[in-house]
């Protein structure tokens, strides 16, 4: 690595991965449970008040939860991450 800008891709990269192992417990959870109760939908729906839409399957609950939470905690987990980063090293 040979810039901060490549230091940034290497952070966000281990960003995309935690949130990733946090959606794939919860995807997981939501498996057993309908392995033990049983279900006849495919397809989950998302409601707010007057707003809904669906996704087909665990993918799309997957796809929809883990670009949810980048969208809300990516930039401070980025933050939060370079700057544990630059203590390592004592830079700062």
């Amino acid at each position: 690595m040979n810039s901060t800008n490549a230091i940034e891709k290497a952070l966000q990269k281990k960003i995309d991965k935690e949130c990733r192992e946090i959606v794939d417990r919860f995807i997981f959870d939501l498996k057993e449970l309908s392995d033990k109760y049983g279900s006849t939908w495919n397809t989950y729906y998302f409601k707010k008040q007057d707003y809904t839409f669906m996704v087909d399957g665990t993918d799309g609950v997957s796809n929809v939860l883990h670009r949810m939470i980048l969208d809300n905690h990516g930039n401070s987990m980025l933050k939060y991450k370079s700057k544990e980063l630059l203590n390592k090293l004592e830079l700062i």
